[in-house]
């Protein structure tokens, strides 16, 4: 930093390549009311033709990976900041890319934590006689969390409610789930609201679904954990992708996992997560999806091999795969 004033006359210079991206200079005023998706959607929408006409919305879709209704939703706010306008909609356009929702009370809207409001006790009492319903959610909160909000509490349940519009529903899912993970922080609450709104979840039935599925996937890594006997040390990179790769694109229960540690401790007279990894990736390249399917291949090893009295260990040149494998890692 010394350096750059020292030299005044520094300046950032940027390497064009094959092209560049073309914004108006009104997107400045707009960057810290946009969230980073709303910036994904307009830096994409710049870039290429077939962000900007045509099925836009399905293409940009596609390539952010994310729900239509997440680009209607951003596509709504550029327009409204007056950066973009859409000219010539066809009838197809037109039915894909949905006018602006007019936003009434109750409906969910996105926003930065930074954004959310500070009140004051005058304007909490004023709320409160307003959502005349709310003093049932407090309470009904309370018991969920096991404690007694204080005012700043009340007044970040309050911001949930009136400003970001949310309903009991969706706020009592949320915290569940937080009490579930002992987690008491209504700050941590809040900032969970603001990034789940940020995800595209805005309905407490879908909202439920996911973080359901999370628990789940979080209980399972627990168990895993358990049993190649990591406790509590943090997993190296390559051991979550690993782990993740199990749970979340193998599908794979508990059982099977066992069973791969299982021969591992067998092989190499200890736990391995990448030695593991060895055996479930062949298991999953061969077609193998449940503990069935294991058993089943583990007594065809067993037949070819002639069932000559050895253990259920893989067969040598099964072993001879892993052991290479497992040395290259």
């Amino acid at each position: 930093m010394a350096n750059m004033k020292k030299k005044e006359k520094n300046s950032i210079v940027f390497n064009y390549s094959t092209g560049v991206l073309v914004l108006p200079f009104d997107v400045a005023d707009y960057v810290d009311k946009a969230m980073k998706f709303d910036l994904k959607v307009l830096l994409l929408m710049s870039s290429s033709e077939k962000y900007r006409e045509g099925k836009f919305v399905l293409e940009i879709t596609k390539a952010l990976g994310c729900e239509e209704k997440d680009v209607e939703a951003s596509i709504a706010f550029w327009r409204g900041t007056g950066i973009i306008s859409v000219c010539g909609e066809t009838q197809e356009n037109k039915k894909e890319l949905k006018p602006e929702p007019e936003v009434v009370e109750n409906t969910p809207k996105r926003a930065k934590v930074s954004e959310l409001p500070q009140y004051t006790s005058t304007e909490l009492n004023a709320l409160l006689k307003k959502h005349q319903n709310v003093i049932g959610l407090i309470d009904e909160c309370q018991n969920i969390l096991g404690k007694i909000f204080t005012a700043s509490e009340i007044k970040v349940l309050m911001a949930l409610v009136d400003y970001l519009g949310l309903d009991n529903d969706y706020i009592l899912v949320l915290m569940h789930h937080c009490a579930r993970k002992e987690i008491k922080s209504m700050r941590y609450i809040e900032k969970m609201a603001v990034s789940c709104l940020d995800e595209g979840f805005t309905e407490a039935a879908v909202l439920q679904e996911a973080l359901c599925a999370k628990e789940e996937k979080m209980e399972l890594e627990g168990k895993i954990r358990g049993v190649f006997g990591i406790g509590g040390r943090k997993l190296t990179t390559k051991e979550k992708k690993q782990l993740e790769t199990w749970i979340g694109e193998y599908k794979y229960d508990l059982d099977v996992i066992e069973k791969a540690y299982e021969i591992t401790v067998n092989a190499t007279s200890k736990p391995s997560i990448h030695y593991a990894n060895a055996i479930l990736e062949k298991w999953y390249a061969e077609g193998v999806r449940n503990m069935d399917g294991v058993n089943e291949l583990l007594a065809k090893r067993e037949l070819e091999k002639g069932n000559d009295g050895s253990s259920f260990d893989v067969d040598e040149f099964f072993k001879a795969a892993l052991d290479r494998s497992y040395e290259k890692m």
